[in-house]
């Protein structure tokens, strides 16, 4: 199984590429890539707009640049994709740091070729997609949506209640990364 983290954007709610802002000395990046790595066999982390900065703080991935990045985060999802064909994949935005480790576990015992996490009833990331199903997403035109892709497969998908806030705990402002910060410190 492969991870895919998302670190395309252009972080413009934050003013600041957020990915880079520190949490206990560790830019965010780093602890998303840590909650996953001991699920995956390797980690693709999929930049863009600033791809030179994150490559300098990101060791031990493979680093596929979204030339496309403008276009929005499917095409960053298609730039990893393209990275993972015959594999299962955990796809989650650079900017969710801290899934637990449960939640993973559950996301990969599941039974369907496409989990979900939810909590509370909404649900969140990281997703993960059976090889065969990463194979039909990367046919996807650049111009869809995962949750376009996943509705289409509808029957397909697994939501997997989880006892995890942080599903859905991204950092898309300098607030969200200040909630971070005192939430990770109770």
């Amino acid at each position: 199984m492969l991870g895919i983290v998302l670190a395309g954007g252009s972080s413009t709610r934050a003013i600041v590429n957020k990915l880079l802002l520190e949490v206990d000395r560790k830019p965010l990046i780093c602890h998303t890539i840590n909650t996953i790595s001991p699920f995956v066999d390797k980690v693709i982390v999929v930049t863009g707009k600033f791809h030179n900065e994150l490559s300098e703080v990101i060791s031990d991935c493979e680093i596929v640049f979204n030339s496309q990045h403008e276009l929005g985060m499917f095409s960053s999802v298609l730039a990893g994709i393209n990275k993972a064909l015959g594999n299962d994949v955990l796809l989650i935005p650079g900017d969710i740091t801290n899934v637990s480790s449960e939640t993973i576990k559950a996301l990969i015992g599941g039974t369907k070729p496409i989990r979900i996490p939810s909590f509370n009833g909404k649900t969140g990331h990281p997703v993960f997609i059976s090889k065969e199903y990463v194979d039909l997403l990367a046919k996807e035109p650049i111009d869809s949506k995962l949750c376009d892709f996943i509705s289409k497969h509808n029957n397909e998908t697994e939501i997997i209640e989880v006892n995890d806030s942080f599903i859905n705990f991204d950092v898309d402002t300098l607030d969200d990364y200040n909630k971070l910060r005192k939430e990770l410190t109770l």
